[in-house]
């Protein structure tokens, strides 16, 4: 009788992952079963019960909401009978949503010491932008570049003392899905217990950060391959985050796209997003090129308008070749609505050019925004007024 290998503990914690992101409904439920995700690869799946930390309510048996669950009960969050169907319906470790979670589990150790250094020259949360590695920041996360052997690897370590694997395997189950697709983000190896992804360094810069030059030399072809990445990025089942932020672009290697998850996700209520949608978001994170995370205040001089107004011919430009290129690769109703957002934001751009290129309407922006500074501090030098005095 041959004997049965065990299974590694990434790849049991890999089944449970997928089984808690595709099968368990409640958000808070599937947040119970990562936040024990360790424990729970160690010593099995059993029946998983939680305790309530405050009232909840569920559905009934008409699926209304109204069923009520105190603070304090203990109740069923899965059972190891669910996981155990679960694991025959996909296939078990052959399913490619658990092989690929285990593959990027397994591939961390490689990196784990070079980003155990990294992790303690970041103690201090207050200067971590002054490292000299960083590269940029989120809402969950910052990254750092690292080199392993020949290579630059882009490392999303999270912000705080707070871990949450459910935000890690959002993003391991996009990387499953986009693992292969030109133009996006390539994570290759994650880590539940540190909350940390190491992704292929995406090439170029964030849009926001691009010089009008660069912005005109953006090609057709380049905008061509945004458009068809968009489609694949629809036909897999992949969500992206639409914001500049997001939004790479190399000269040579054209745009590329981060930050990316699974629509396939049970504890979602919102439906998937849809071709025209995502195409049509694009024309706004083309017109906000050069733009994104820069502010100037009530300070914007002549020469700041004229700066800007460079930029916004440029990319009005883009827009349109992208329009162009939109209505040819797409058809039926994902066309119309695609090129619906795409007019709106052409107009809007249109009307920004008409008002920049108005020497009358720039002085006039110019005059009340120096009116704002003086009333503002006209009112900072006034006391504080410490009661209301009635007067008839």
């Amino acid at each position: 009788m041959s004997e049965t290998t065990p299974k590694s503990p990434e790849l049991i914690q890999a089944q449970i992952a997928t089984f808690a992101a595709e099968r368990v409904e409640r958000y808070q439920d599937s947040g119970h079963i990562f936040n024990n995700l360790g424990s729970l690869a160690v010593e099995g799946v059993s029946d998983i019960t939680s305790t309530t930390t405050s009232a909840e309510y569920h559905n009934d048996e008409n699926g209304d909401n109204s069923l009520r669950v105190p603070e304090g009960t203990e109740r069923s969050v899965a059972t190891s009978a669910e996981y155990t169907d679960f694991l025959r319906s996909v296939g078990g470790s052959r399913y490619e949503a658990i092989r690929g979670r285990a593959d990027m589990l397994q591939a961390y150790g490689r990196f784990e010491p070079t980003i155990a250094r990294l992790r303690t020259e970041l103690a201090d949360l207050a200067t971590r932008k002054q490292h000299p590695n960083f590269l940029g920041n989120g809402s969950n996360a910052a990254v750092f570049s690292i080199e392993e052997g020949d290579n630059k690897y882009a490392v999303r370590v999270p912000n705080g003392k707070g871990i949450n694997p459910v935000v890690i395997d959002s993003h391991l189950a996009g990387a499953v899905l986009g693992r292969g697709v030109p133009h996006l983000e390539q994570i290759v190896a994650a880590s539940y217990k540190d909350g940390v992804t190491v992704a292929e360094v995406m090439p170029g810069k964030e849009v926001g950060g691009l010089t009008v030059d660069e912005v005109k030399g953006i090609s057709d072809d380049q905008l061509g391959e945004l458009v068809d990445t968009l489609m694949a990025v629809n036909q897999r089942g992949i969500e992206i985050d639409p914001k500049p932020s997001n939004l790479f672009y190399d000269p040579a290697e054209g745009y590329g796209i981060v930050d990316y998850h699974s629509s396939k996700d049970a504890s979602k209520d919102s439906k998937d997003q849809e071709l025209g949608e995502i195409v049509g978001w694009m024309g706004m994170i083309i017109d906000n090129t050069g733009f994104y995370g820069k502010t100037y205040g009530s300070d914007k001089t002549i020469e700041d308008y004229a700066h800007d107004l460079e930029y916004k011919k440029a990319n009005f430009d883009v827009m349109n070749r992208y329009r162009a290129i939109v209505k040819s690769k797409l058809g039926g109703e994902e066309q119309q609505n695609a090129l619906t957002q795409i007019d709106k934001q052409l107009q809007v751009s249109q009307e920004a050019i008409d008002n920049y290129s108005n020497p009358q309407w720039v002085t006039e922006c110019i005059a009340r925004d120096e009116e704002w500074k003086r009333q503002t501090a006209e009112q900072a030098k006034k006391p504080a007024i410490e009661g209301w005095i009635l007067t008839v």
